[in-house]
């Protein structure tokens, strides 16, 4: 039987020798059992916050069309004076909305069908997210195997594998976006391509909000190092070739992610002014409540205690304690760490929902 390489006729260096080639093959076994082994994913089949997400966003999907302008809402109305008014729920980006129903598209009006669609859209950015942090990682090490391992145990978090079929636009989606811009970021520093980061970046903000948590730091260490790196020789005095364009190019690209998160939010705030008849303020609108209810800007007492340092930072450390717990033991340490405010320190029931 003649080898695929050869009826290829592909060079001898683009052949993935066999001992780079079995860390890959062993990563897809791995992601190949995320999609055989779970529950009745066309149902609710998770107590808690997995399915009330869920839920939720499955909502927000069926009301997503061009006929109510691709608005995020859960449903519509009759106000006092008669008039349909929406229930608007518009935080994220519309990618993961977009992306979702064009999936779930063939299931038709059958509901189990479609949440099944759901679902295999968010284990298939799970998985695309766990093959790019593997490629973005064997760059960076220069060892397929010592990558692999990493990547299992990055990716084998028992938050992971519990909210990975999550139909949600801030989780699967959400992570794809940043490892995808991380992977961008990966080719941009070791080979100079600069259109392709651009691309990822663009798609990553229209899928959610968190890979600006990993934009921003790029571009000010990035920048840093280039405006600060002396030449070789210790006269403090960069040289002058290709690298002095790099500075440029990271200002470019911070402005660039920084217009394209603009815009998807700008698309939001829009889109809920005109929902709601144009006679609410920007600040009122119930993304921009949202904003400063999280940021703990314009909160609640309840809410700003949830968001003030201590609470914040033990959570954190709530959230890093769990993804270290493997996921078969959370059951025997009798913790219950899917739901919310119940992490390694479980806080009061009274703790507030965002």
């Amino acid at each position: 039987m003649i080898p695929l390489a050869r009826r290829l006729r592909l060079p001898q260096s683009r052949r993935l020798p066999r001992r780079e080639a079995l860390p890959l093959a062993l990563l897809l076994l791995a992601l190949a059992s995320v999609f055989a082994f779970g529950n009745d994913r066309s149902q609710f089949y998770r107590h808690g916050n997995h399915d009330w997400i869920s839920g939720h966003t499955m909502a927000l999907i069926a009301n997503f069309s061009a006929e109510h302008g691709f608005l995020g809402f859960q449903g519509q109305k009759l106000g006092e004076d008669g008039e349909r008014a929406y229930a608007v729920y518009n935080r994220f980006p519309i990618g993961p909305y977009a992306l979702a129903r064009l999936a779930m598209l063939p299931a038709g009006d059958d509901i189990p069908r479609q949440i099944l669609a759901a679902r295999l859209l968010m284990l298939a950015c799970f998985a695309a997210a766990v093959a790019l942090a593997y490629l973005a990682l064997a760059r960076l090490l220069g060892d397929r195997r010592i990558a692999l391992a990493g990547t299992l145990l990055a990716f084998s978090s028992y938050y992971l594998l519990h909210y990975n079929d999550t139909i949600s636009a801030d989780v699967s989606t959400n992570l794809f976006g940043v490892v995808l811009v991380f992977h961008g970021m990966v080719l941009f520093e070791q080979e100079g391509r600069f259109r392709q980061l651009l691309i990822k970046t663009a798609i990553a903000i229209l899928l959610g909000w968190h890979v600006i948590g990993l934009i921003a730091p790029f571009v000010l260490l990035a920048l840093g190092r280039e405006l600060l790196s002396p030449r070789a020789d210790g006269s403090g005095v960069r040289p002058k070739d290709e690298r002095r364009l790099r500075p440029r190019a990271i200002l470019a690209y911070g402005a660039f992610s920084a217009l394209c998160a603009a815009l998807a939010l700008g698309f939001n705030f829009a889109n809920e002014y005109r929902a709601l008849g144009g006679e609410v303020p920007l600040r009122d609108l119930p993304s921009s409540a949202a904003f400063l209810r999280r940021s703990g800007l314009e909160a609640e007492e309840a809410y700003a205690a949830a968001v003030a340092w201590p609470a914040f930072l033990r959570g954190q450390f709530a959230g890093i304690g769990g993804m270290a717990i493997p996921f078969a033991a959370v059951d025997r340490l009798g913790l219950d760490l899917a739901q919310p405010y119940h992490l390694v320190w479980p806080t009061p029931d009274a703790a507030p929902r965002f």
